[in-house]
C-alpha cells in the first residue's frame, strides 16, 4: 500500500532537503540529552535483561513495578539498545527518525490532494515546529503517537472499508503508545473516512463495527494480558491501584484529560505549565510559541479549501479535537503533549501557502501581514517588548507584503524566508538549551539566558544526586549479598542507579513516591531477609512510612564516603545502613 506518491526529481530534492534540515535538528549533539528521561531509560536497561521484563514492561530488573505508560515505546527503545549497545544515543535515536518520518508521510498526504507547494510548506513547517523537535529528541513516546495517527490518517483517507479498519488497528497501536491520548484523534479520522468514503450507508456502519472492534482488540490486548497475570507473575502497575485498565481510564486519561478540582490544585506544582484552563488556553504565547507560528495561514488554508472537505475536515477536526480537550485539562498538563497538534496545523498552514499563492497578491499579502502580526505578538510577549531585534521578521514580512501590491512573486520569497526565521530559531533552542529532559520543550528565552516564566524546575536541567559514581561504587562494594543494591522512596532516585550499574533497587513509592509498591510490613521482611541493605532518602518526604522507618531503623553513613556531588539545603539525598546491629559482645 503505497502513502507516497511519485515524485519527480525537482521535487525530490526539495523533500530531501526539508528532512535534510528535520534530521540535523533531531540529531545534532543528541549525546548531550544524556538518557533524557531517566525513568523511562531505567527501564529500557531492565527491559534488555529479560523476556518477562521485557513484556511487562518493567522499570526495575527485579520487575516489581512496571512503566507508567503502555509498552510500545519502549519496546522499540530496547529493540534499539539491542542492536546498537545500551546508551543515552540508542535510545533516543528511534524518536529522531520517528519524527523524521512523520515529514515524509505529511508530505504525501498534503500532496495528494492539493500539490506538491502546499505539501512542501506543510513538511518544511512540521520540520521547523518547535515541540515536534523537542519531542522527537526526547525519550518519551509522543514521537510515535505522532506517527502512528499520521500512518491511521493515510489509511483511513482511503475511503475504503479494509482501510479503515488498518486504520484502526493503527489507532489502536498509537493507544499503545499515549493510551486515551491516542483515541482523541479517533473522531478526526471517522469525519475523515465518512466523508471520503463513497460506500453506501449500511457497508459503512458494517466497516465502522468492524473498525471499532479492531481498534478494541489492539488497543487493549496488552492491557488485559497485564490484568489477567496472576499478581505475583508480574511488576505491579506504576500508577495507583493495581490495574493497567484502571491506569489507562485514571491516571493516564481523566488525570490528564479532563478538568477535575483537585484537593491541591494541579498547577500549584512547578513540575506543570500554569496557562490557566479556558478557551485561550492555547493562545498563551509560551504555548502557541511550541506549535502555532503559523496558525493564520492554516485558519486560511482551512477556510479557502473547504470545498475538499474530506482531507480539510480530517486536519480541522484533528486540530479541533486536540484543542478542545488540552484547553479543557484541569489536571496534568505539559507543553510536549502539544506535539500532537503540529502535523495537522502544519498540514493547514502548507494548504493556505498554496491557496494564497494561486488566488493572487491581494490574498497572499493578507497572509503574510497577518502572520507577521501573530509571530510578532508571540515574540514579544516571551521575550518582552523590550526586546529590539524582534521586529524583523514582521518587518521583512510587512514590507514584502506591501511590495507585493504592484510586484509579482520575489517579494513573496522574502516574505516566505522571513516567516520561518522565528520558528527555525524556537526550534534550535532544544537543541542548544534543551532545559527538563523529563518535560521537553522549546524555549528561546531560556536560550537566551532569560526567564521564560515556567519556573526552575521546567526550565533547567536537574542531575540526579543518585547519579554520583563514588555513591555506586560505594553501593557496590559494601551491600553483600543483598538483592538491592539500594531502596529509595521514588523511582526518580533509583533511575540513574539502574541505568549505571543494570542492578536492581527498590523504588519503595513507585514513580513520583506516592504510589507504594508494597507494604512497610513488606519492606521490612525483605530488609529481614537480607535483601536490602542500604536506603536513600531525600528531601521530599514521600511517602512518609517509609521515611520514618528507615530513619528508626537505620544508621546514617557519612557523606565523606559516598558524596562526590554538591548538595544544597534543599536538594540532597541520604544515605542510610539498614543492617541488623550486632549484639555487643
Amino acid at each position: 500500500m503505497r502513502m507516497l506518491p511519485t515524485l519527480r526529481r525537482s521535487e525530490l530534492a526539495a523533500l530531501a532537503g526539508v528532512l535534510l534540515i528535520a534530521t540535523l535538528l533531531r540529531l545534532w549533539d543528541l549525546d548531550a540529552n544524556g538518557f533524557g528521561n531517566e525513568y523511562y531509560a531505567a527501564g529500557v536497561r531492565s527491559m534488555l535483561q529479560g523476556a518477562r521484563l521485557f513484556f511487562y514492561n518493567a522499570f526495575d530488573p527485579a520487575g516489581l513495578v512496571s512503566l507508567d505508560k503502555p509498552p510500545l515505546a519502549f519496546w522499540i527503545q530496547t529493540a534499539f539498545a539491542a542492536m546498537l549497545g545500551y546508551s543515552g544515543w540508542a535510545i533516543h535515536l528511534p524518536q529522531a527518525l520517528a519524527g523524521v518520518a512523520s515529514m515524509a508521510l505529511l508530505y504525501g498526504l498534503v500532496r495528494r490532494p492539493f500539490g506538491r507547494i502546499a505539501a512542501f510548506f506543510a513538511a518544511l513547517l512540521l520540520a521547523l515546529s518547535p515541540v515536534a523537535v523537542a519531542a522527537d529528541r526526547s525519550n518519551n513516546g509522543d514521537s510515535w503517537l505522532v506517527l502512528l495517527l499520521l500512518i491511521a490518517a493515510a489509511l483511513a483517507m482511503r475511503g475504503r472499508g479494509l482501510s479503515f479498519v488498518l486504520a484502526m488497528a493503527a489507532l489502536g497501536l498509537a493507544f499503545n503508545v499515549e493510551m486515551l491520548a491516542a483515541l482523541v484523534c479517533g473522531p478526526a479520522l471517522l469525519v475523515g473516512w465518512w466523508l471520503a468514503s463513497t460506500l453506501d450507508w449500511r457497508q459503512r456502519l458494517a466497516w465502522l463495527a468492524a473498525g471499532g472492534a479492531t481498534l478494541t482488540v489492539v488497543a487493549l490486548s496488552w492491557a488485559v494480558a497485564f490484568d489477567l497475570t496472576p499478581r505475583d507473575s508480574r511488576p505491579q502497575t506504576g500508577g495507583k491501584g493495581d490495574s493497567m485498565l484502571e491506569l489507562i481510564v485514571v491516571h493516564d486519561g481523566l488525570e490528564r484529560f479532563v478538568h477535575h478540582p483537585p484537593a491541591t490544585p494541579a498547577f500549584s506544582s512547578p513540575a506543570f505549565d500554569a496557562a490557566p484552563v479556558g478557551p485561550l488556553r492555547l493562545a498563551t504565547p509560551m504555548l502557541a510559541a511550541q506549535f502555532a507560528w503559523a496558525l493564520p495561514l492554516a485558519l486560511l488554508g482551512a477556510a479557502l479549501a473547504w470545498r475538499r472537505s474530506a482531507w480539510v475536515a480530517l486536519w480541522a477536526s484533528w486540530v479541533l479535537a486536540y484543542a478542545i480537550v488540552y484547553s479543557a485539562a484541569g489536571g496534568i498538563f505539559h507543553i510536549y503533549y502539544l506535539a500532537t497538534l503540529a502535523p495537522p496545523l502544519a498540514a493547514l498552514a502548507g494548504v493556505g501557502c498554496y491557496e494564497l499563492w494561486r488566488r493572487g497578491p491581494n490574498y497572499l499579502a493578507l497572509g503574510l501581514a497577518a502572520t507577521a502580526l501573530w509571530q510578532g505578538y508571540i515574540t514579544a510577549t516571551t521575550l518582552g517588548w523590550t526586546a529590539g531585534w524582534i521586529g524583523f521578521p514582521g518587518v521583512g514580512l510587512l514590507a514584502a507584503s506591501a511590495a507585493w501590491w504592484r510586484a509579482k512573486r520575489p517579494p513573496a520569497i522574502i516574505g516566505g524566508i522571513a516567516l520561518v526565521v522565528l520558528p527555525a530559531v524556537w526550534a534550535l533552542s532544544p537543541v542548544f538549551s534543551p532545559g527538563n529532559l523529563t518535560l521537553p520543550s522549546a524555549s528561546l528565552p531560556r536560550w537566551l539566558g532569560m526567564d521564560d516564566g515556567r519556573g526552575p524546575v521546567l526550565s533547567r536541567r536537574f542531575r540526579s544526586l543518585t547519579d554520583d559514581p563514588k555513591l555506586l561504587a560505594y553501593l557496590q562494594a559494601q551491600r553483600g549479598p543483598a538483592r538491592f543494591l539500594a531502596a529509595t522512596p521514588t523511582a526518580l532516585l533509583a533511575a540513574p542507579i539502574i541505568i549505571h550499574t543494570g542492578e536492581a533497587a527498590l523504588a519503595f513509592g513507585g514513580h513520583l513516591g506516592n504510589d507504594p509498591i508494597m507494604s512497610i510490613e513488606a519492606f521490612a521482611e525483605r530488609v529481614r531477609r537480607g535483601e536490602v541493605r542500604y536506603a536513600i532518602l531525600g528531601t521530599v518526604r514521600r511517602p512518609a512510612d517509609f521515611d520514618a522507618w528507615v530513619r528508626a531503623h537505620g544508621v546514617p553513613v557519612d557523606p565523606a564516603l559516598w558524596r562526590s556531588l554538591p548538595a544544597e539545603p534543599r536538594h540532597r539525598i541520604e544515605l542510610y545502613d539498614l543492617a541488623p546491629r550486632r549484639p555487643a559482645r
